[in-house]
């Protein structure tokens, strides 16, 4: 049941004009008698007798039925709003409508003894200011003041008064006195006034109520040194009763019994999920019904402590719009019954927030989680409220105060919780801090990403994931492509380069049936390489973190695009790398295997296959690492070949190369030497033969360039070259032995004892000369995958000519590679300045004419560039004697 129910809203409470809350005594001039300040009959039914207004009353009955002394001076202190017009308006029309004022103190169960004869002088300053006050009492009193150099003295106030009571009654009195402009002329009216307060004490013909700001300013300075009765509307039960008393007809005479029921379930509700003292909250919610406790604490205690809303006026206007927007059916009013959707209210509230960005961030995150969360029109103005009327550390709202003001009987705690936390999670400018939750101006960049992940799409998140994982993960962009179906993925393999290696990776193991397709029908298939998460489990295109993370990605990413504030974009840009890490972390966490055919069958049944597993990085050239180095090296191709010799003989290695590149089964040549290499190692042991028009090899590394290699052909072994035979004595070929020296052929002596040196060749000794002839051989070593390796067999052929000399070398540099991730690894001088992802072939060549030993050599090898997975030559002619 409403709380209508139990008490009725006044009609200008439920109009759209709203409650007219100010009282303004230069209405009482309104012949039309169209403002109530002019209806008193209207006036005192709106009046409620607070302690203040009894208080005042037992002091006015005492003054005027006993001959007790009393002070003749009250003086009424408050802020704006606080409700001294309305008191000086009621003490007005007590000394001036006697019957209806004898009225309403019957019906209250007051009584105050009032003269008939008084004259009530009544002037509210800011309205009616005059530079001279005793010249305004002295023609209220029929006659006028002399002219003087100041006030007039007392006795000519006594005789102006002659037998006469007034009643002074002042309104706004510090602007009255503030509006004197000559500093002498204000400082006579305040001393007129200090000697009209004294007189008041001293007789009972003169009693005078002002209304005053401050007794720290002029007049309230002055007067608080006479004898007062003062009023300061500090009494919060009294702003309460004038309140509801003010907003409902029947607010004095409804039985508070018929609403314990209402009472009892709503704090036994609240207890459950926020405990608290239930009999201390009942007695309070008993005073302040149909508002709840909290809502009352923010309006006549956070709010004026914010120096908001004037008081009980503003507190009049912004509760009884809440009744005009929930008479029709709410049981109680809390925080939550705010609507930020009403224009009036907004403009109340700006009284807090005076630019409006406040209220206006806390609506826009309203306006966004209205459709994603059931109770984002209750939770946003209880929030604002809170932090627009919080000081210090007690800014915003704990989740304790947030139940009490939200939940209800036919609110679901569920439905508290999760639009709570639709709030720290979607709303942009909603924080939680230190146990309490609040609005700022300053942007929540985790909540503003989260909301805005919302617009995009599962497809959407989907490619943003197949992107991280070939270009951030497995570093490939070019030749690879993310499974979706077996069509889709075979269109992708058909436009890649098939020269090259091209990749498969998959977000989910793929059935056996799925592989089949995938490589049916395929050219150069061999090359194709099928990737699948180590993780049976792991559904990439399904996992709902990852689509999460990959929807924030996008959401911060667009956000940082779309503003020019940089600490905004570092915001941005953070939340993005943070949640991209999370999906790298995730995936590589996911693994990944190869999938090896051992055969593949004409159907699925006949397939075999084995999954192996690729530890570690999870990039492009990692994975080919691990291949070749665990799965795929040289020793495997040789096998294989071995296996086969009779298939492969009598054919091109180029062939043989189109071959292992096309057989799913066969090992995968990974690297475009991974045949030739195994080709080498054969011929040099002898298993087979290389002719070529440059030359036929067996036993040896033919020494042909990559080039010449493909176009040479295998053929059986032919007779091996002689074997090397080491010396038994220093264990070397050739020998190193020390040698003896020659004996002179003549007198056999070693050094020559001869008188006169023979007519012979001083080498031979013979006559002719029989010495060996200079000859000029060329050695050519095959090529080597590295400089280290290059220069042992150079050194080794060259042990057969170690009295030769080199007059001639030629070296050269071969590299031809394909599917480089990044050409910034290989040195500049081949590349220039080019970077990223390209095929490069090359060929150095440097020749040198001299004379050069064999150290020389080895040196000039050692100082040559360094370049990975080239292949390195050596061309020299060495000058032999024979």
């Amino acid at each position: 049941m409403g709380y209508s129910a139990y008490l009725k809203p006044r009609q200008e409470a439920i109009s759209e004009e709203g409650i007219e809350g100010i009282i303004d005594l230069a209405n009482l001039k309104d012949e039309s008698r169209t403002k109530i300040e002019a209806r008193p009959d209207n006036f005192f039914k709106l009046t409620y007798p607070t302690t203040d207004v009894i208080k005042v009353l037992d002091e006015i009955n005492a003054r005027f039925s006993s001959s007790k002394k009393t002070s003749g001076l009250f003086l009424f202190e408050g802020l704006k709003g606080s409700g001294k017009s309305h008191l000086l308006l009621m003490i007005y029309h007590l000394f001036k409508n006697h019957r209806i004022a004898l009225e309403w103190l019957n019906e209250n169960g007051l009584s105050c003894k009032i003269p008939q004869d008084a004259v009530a002088i009544i002037n509210k300053f800011t309205d009616d200011p005059h530079d001279s006050i005793w010249n305004m009492i002295f023609e209220a009193l029929g006659t006028e003041a002399k002219k003087g150099m100041t006030h007039p003295k007392l006795a000519e106030f006594e005789k102006a008064l002659g037998g006469k009571k007034i009643v002074l009654i002042f309104d706004e009195l510090e602007q009255g006195i503030k509006v004197i402009g000559d500093p002498a002329l204000q400082a006579q009216n305040i001393a007129f006034l200090q000697m009209l307060s004294e007189f008041s004490n001293r007789s009972k013909r003169v009693t005078m109520f002002a209304s005053i700001y401050s007794t720290q300013e002029e007049p309230g300075s002055t007067l608080k040194r006479v004898p007062r009765c003062v009023v300061q509307f500090d009494n919060a039960k009294d702003q309460t009763h004038i309140i509801l008393h003010r907003l409902f007809e029947n607010y004095k005479q409804f039985d508070r019994t018929s609403i314990l029921p209402v009472l009892d379930s709503y704090v036994q509700l609240w207890n459950k999920h926020a405990p608290i003292d239930q009999e201390e909250l009942k007695a309070k919610f008993n005073d302040t019904y149909p508002f709840s406790p909290s809502l009352m604490d923010i309006i006549l205690k956070k709010i004026p402590a914010r120096g908001g809303f004037q008081n009980v006026r503003g507190a009049l206007a912004f509760l009884g719009n809440l009744i005009r927007l929930t008479h029709t059916g709410n049981d109680i009013i809390t925080p939550a019954d705010v609507s930020l959707e009403d224009k009036a209210t907004i403009i109340m509230l700006k009284d807090l927030d005076l630019s409006g960005d406040l209220i206006n961030r806390a609506k826009e995150n309203m306006e966004d989680l209205i459709p994603r969360v059931p109770l984002a029109r209750q939770m946003a103005p209880t929030v604002l409220l809170y932090t627009l009327t919080g000081l210090g550390a007690d800014i915003g709202v704990s989740r304790d105060h947030l139940i009490r003001d939200i939940l209800s009987p036919s609110t679901d705690i569920n439905a508290v919780e999760q639009t709570l936390m639709g709030f720290q999670k979607y709303a942009s400018y909603f924080w939680h801090k230190d146990n309490r939750y609040y609005f700022d101006l300053e942007e929540n960049s985790e909540a503003k990403v989260e909301f805005k992940s919302l617009q995009y799409t599962n497809a959407q998140a989907r490619e943003e994931l197949y992107e991280i994982l070939k270009s951030d993960i497995f570093r490939e962009t070019v030749n690879s492509a993310i499974f979706g179906s077996v069509e889709q993925t075979q269109e992708l393999l058909k436009q890649f380069d098939r020269s090259r290696l091209r990749y498969i990776l998959t977000g989910r193991r793929l059935t056996q049936e799925e592989r089949h397709q995938i490589y049916y029908g395929m050219d150069i298939r061999n090359l194709i390489l099928l990737l699948e998460p180590k993780d049976d489990k792991f559904q990439l295109a399904n996992d709902k973190d990852l689509l999460k993370w990959a929807k924030r990605c996008l959401a911060a990413r667009d956000l940082a695009d779309s503003t020019r504030n940089g600490s905004r974009q570092n915001d941005y840009n953070r939340v993005a790398g943070t949640d991209k890490r999370y999906i790298v972390e995730r995936i590589k966490k996911a693994g990944l295997v190869f999938v090896s055919w051992e055969k593949y069958g004409s159907s699925v049944t006949e397939d075999r296959i084995e999954l192996e597993p690729l530890a570690g990085d999870l990039s492009k050239d990692k994975v080919l690492d691990k291949l070749n180095q665990d799965y795929f090296p040289m020793l495997r191709f040789k096998e294989h070949l071995e296996g086969r010799i009779d298939q492969v003989k009598d054919c091109l290695v180029k062939e043989i190369v189109a071959e292992y590149r096309a057989t799913l089964g066969f090992p995968v040549p990974l690297f475009a030497r991974s045949v030739s290499n195994a080709i080498r190692e054969l011929c040099k042991e002898g298993v087979i033969g290389i002719q070529h028009s440059a030359g036929n090899f067996c036993n040896i590394n033919p020494s042909l360039t990559e080039t010449e290699l493909f176009n040479a052909k295998v053929t059986d072994p032919f007779e091996e070259s002689a074997k090397i035979e080491l010396c038994p004595k220093c264990g070397q070929f050739p020998c190193r032995c020390e040698k003896p020296s020659q004996e002179c052929p003549v007198c056999g002596q070693y050094p020559c004892q001869c008188q006169t040196p023979p007519v012979v060749c001083p080498i031979c000794g013979k006559e002719p000369c029989e010495c060996p002839k200079k000859e000029s051989l060329t050695i050519r070593i095959p090529p080597q995958n590295s400089i280290g390796s290059l220069r042992q067999e150079t050194a080794y052929r060259l042990q057969d000519y170690e009295d030769g000399i080199i007059i001639r070398v030629t070296y050269k540099i071969f590299l031809q590679k394909n599917n480089i991730g990044d050409l910034s690894t290989l040195p500049s001088g081949i590349r220039g300045s080019l970077s990223g992802e390209a095929d490069i072939t090359a060929e150095i060549t440097i020749s040198k004419t001299g004379t050069f030993s064999k150290s020389q050599i080895e040196q000039h090898i050692e100082s040559l560039p360094v370049i990975s997975e080239a292949d390195f030559f050596v061309d020299m002619e060495v000058e032999v004697t024979k």
